[in-house]
Parts: C-alpha cells; structure tokens; sequence
C-alpha cells in the first residue's frame, strides 16, 4: 500500500500521525540545550547627556570634557570616544576585557 492510499482510505491515522510528530517536536524543543551558545558580554559604556538648546562647541566645552576628565581616571579603560552634537554630548568608554561593570 503506498502513502496516498493509506491517505484516502484512513485520514485519521495522518492526522495522528502528524499530531505525534508535532508534540514530539515541540517536546524535543523544550528539553534543548543552550551549551553551544556561548556567554558573552559587550564592556561598553555609554553615557548619553542633554544639553537643551546648546551648540555643538558650548556642549563640548561644559559637558564633554568634564565629564571625560571625570571618566579618565577610572582604571581598565581600554578606549574612550566622544561626540559632541547640537544639543547632546555622547562618550563611549571601552572597558578592558574582565573588567568589572
């Protein structure tokens, strides 16, 4: 007997069929494992300030560069980046790789 016959004369046993496999499969996902996925963290910072109706170079001066001073004197940073923007000033600090949060 092939599958078709099977099929046409008794729907009912692939309609099991296919029901047995979905709640095995959904089963099987369940119980996966994430071992092969491995932990990581991204040691950015990122500290984004405001400054209402300020220039890019009055951002700088009075934000910006306090705050890297501030920042600079911190241990294990590997990289710092900062942008001044009209109305925002953005610094990214790269920490090094065990560095606590």
């Amino acid at each position: 007997m092939k599958i078709t016959e099977i099929s046409i004369k008794r729907p009912s046993i692939i309609i099991v069929l296919f029901i047995i496999l979905t709640l095995g499969g959904i089963f099987s996902y369940t119980r996966l494992g994430y071992e092969l996925v491995p932990r990581f963290e991204v040691n950015v910072l990122t500290i984004q300030t405001i400054y209402p109706g300020a220039s890019p170079s009055e951002v700088e001066n009075s934000v910006t560069k306090k705050l890297e001073d501030a920042v600079s004197s911190l241990e294990s940073i590997k990289k710092m980046e900062s942008k001044s923007m009209e109305n925002v000033s953005l610094i990214m600090i790269t920490l090094n790789t065990g560095a606590p949060m």
